[in-house]
Order: structure tokens, then sequence, then C-alpha cells
């Protein structure tokens, strides 16, 4: 077993326990019978109207239920990015790609055993472009980050 420093230990805790929080909320979310869910959304929506009131030409319920899965996904996508990299060092998008495919799958699965609900491959689909949006935009943050540092790295002291 490797030997990590506290802080090392520390982002590699705070990393998984967000993913496992952010995969709580989304399976609340899920558990809600179909109802409840619609009328969630839609206080959601109607709240983020109030404030965007030029969103309701351009949005409406069906498509903002699509937009929040897919957000939910994205913010599942980066999450595993930072604990996969906290835990292994490196990026691994193909990895956590795999592990918010898959939970998007026992998502739909269990929306099976809830009242009104079904199992849908479009929102597996949204899902996954989501994941896939949130999961390029650290790849993105990752490799600039690198440039910056590796620029940094190559500047030659200032003689004092």
């Amino acid at each position: 077993m490797k030997n990590y420093s506290a802080k090392r230990k520390f982002g590699i805790v705070f990393g998984w326990a967000a993913v496992a929080a952010c995969m709580g909320v989304i399976f609340s979310l899920s558990h809600q019978p179909a109802e409840e869910s619609a009328e969630l959304s839609m206080t959601v929506m109607n709240g983020i109207f109030a404030v965007f009131a030029w969103l309701t030409e351009f949005i409406g319920h069906e498509a903002f239920r699509t937009l929040a899965h897919g957000l939910e996904y994205c913010g599942l996508g980066a999450l595993l990015f930072h604990a996969f990299l906290q835990t292994s060092g490196k990026p691994k998008p193909l990895a956590c790609f795999a592990v918010a495919v898959l939970y998007a799958i026992s998502d739909e699965i269990h929306q099976i055993f809830i009242p009104g609900r079904a199992f849908q491959i479009s929102d597996i689909a949204v899902d996954a472009t989501g994941a896939a949006a949130g999961i390029a935009v650290c790849v993105a943050i990752y490799i600039i980050v690198l440039k910056i540092i590796k620029k940094k790295s190559r500047k030659p002291l200032a003689d004092g």
C-alpha cells in the first residue's frame, strides 16, 4: 500500500465523499415518484424563470428536465475526475466516464421500481453526454494548469 501524506489522504477521502454525496442526491431525486419529481422540477424551473424570465421563451419543462439531467451528471463527471486524480495522481477520464455511465444505467434500473418512472435509454444518453462534458472541461483545465506550471518552471530566476 502506498504511503500517502495526510494532505493527499484528505484529498482522496474528500474527493470520493463528494462523489458519494452527488450519487446520493441523484439517487434521492430518482427515488421520487413521477408526480413528486415533476412537481419539484416545476418548482425549481419556476424559481429559475422568475430570476431569468427571458428563458421561458426558449426552454419548456421537458427541455429543462433534460438539461437538469445533463447538468447533474456533468457535476458527477467533474467530481469523478477529481477523485480519480487525487487517488492515482494522474487523470483517468475513461475510468471517470465508465463509472458515470454505469451509475446512469443503475439509476435507470432503479427507476423501474418507482411509481410512474421508467427505464429510458434517452436519459442514459443525456447523462453520458453531461458526464463527458464535465470530464472534458476538467481535462482541459488540467492541461492548461500543466502548461502554466511547465512554463513557470522554465523561467530563469531573476538575479537579485
